[in-house]
This record gives structure tokens, C-alpha cells and sequence, in this order.
């Protein structure tokens, strides 16, 4: 009975963390979202088990210049509140120049995230790239599918809706 005690409280650990570790990239994952829903998105490549066509390694890359810098701002302010729950942080900051890499560790599942943004506060350029790879699928060059878009200037992608101009 106890034995059995045991291996229900573990499950019961692990289910918690899987759902921690899932909410932990939360803030960065819902900005990710923002930016494809205005088409921002540059580069996105899948690689997928062709038997199961699941999802094994994706990666994401968006560039872009801020207008009025509210943009980026969310972004590092995303990325600053969920650095204290990633595995690891690479963090500098030179003046209004600022990049920050987190890295994500589930089993066998990695994500890693990068911002860097640059330049003038009230345009400023910015970067941002996410990595996913699950090693648990197998994937191969095979089951590669590429994704492109031309950059979008943010200035365009949030213009203010008025009189003779749509969302």
C-alpha cells in the first residue's frame, strides 16, 4: 500500500512540474503568438518523424524594428520574468543594446529562446529566434518543411485604428 502511496505522489510530482515547466514559458510564448497572428514571422523551419509526423525539432526567427519601442519592450520584460524559472540565462546589456538567452530543459525536451534588441529606443531593431527539439521523435532532413515571410516594420503591423484606416 505504500509502494503504491509512492508512486502516486510521484506521478502526481512529475504531472506538477510538466505543467510548471509549460506555464513557465507562458508570457514568452504568448508574444511569439502576437507577433505570427500580425505576420511578422521571417523564418520557420519544422522538422517532423515522417512515420508519425509528429513535431521533433522547430525553430522560429522573427526581425522586425519597433516602432516607439512598445514591442520590444514587451518582449524583454517577457523575457526578464521568465528568466527566474529557465534552466539557464545568458543576459548583456551595453547601453540600449540588450540580448538574453533562456534555455528550457523538460526530459527530453529542449526550448531556447533569444532577444536581442538594438539601436534607437524609438525604433529599435529587434530579434527574437526559439528553438524546440524534443529528442524523443526522429527526425531527419527528409521531413523538413520551410516557412518564409519578408519582415514586417511594426510601425505598419500596430498603426493605430481611426477614421480611414483598418486593424
Amino acid at each position: 500500500m505504500k509502494r503504491i502511496g509512492r508512486l502516486m505522489a510521484a506521478v502526481a510530482a512529475m504531472l506538477v512540474m510538466g505543467a510548471a515547466a509549460a506555464q513557465a514559458q507562458g508570457r514568452i510564448e504568448e508574444q511569439i503568438r502576437d507577433l505570427e497572428s500580425k505576420n511578422v514571422m521571417t523564418d520557420k523551419i519544422v522538422k517532423r518523424d515522417p512515420a508519425t509526423k509528429r513535431v521533433g525539432m522547430e525553430t522560429k526567427n522573427f526581425h522586425f524594428f519597433s516602432q516607439g519601442g512598445t514591442v520590444a519592450q514587451s518582449l524583454r520584460e517577457a523575457f526578464e520574468a521568465e528568466a527566474r524559472s529557465a534552466t539557464n540565462v545568458e543576459r548583456e546589456e551595453r547601453g540600449d543594446n540588450y540580448e538574453c538567452v533562456l534555455t528550457f530543459r523538460s526530459g527530453r525536451t529542449t526550448t531556447v529562446y533569444r532577444l536581442s534588441v538594438s539601436g534607437d529606443k524609438s525604433r529599435p531593431e529587434v530579434d527574437v529566434q526559439t528553438y524546440f527539439r524534443d529528442e524523443s521523435v526522429n527526425i531527419d532532413e527528409s521531413s523538413v518543411e520551410t516557412v518564409r515571410r519578408p519582415s514586417a516594420d511594426l510601425a505598419v503591423v500596430y498603426a493605430p485604428v481611426g477614421p480611414g484606416r483598418t486593424a
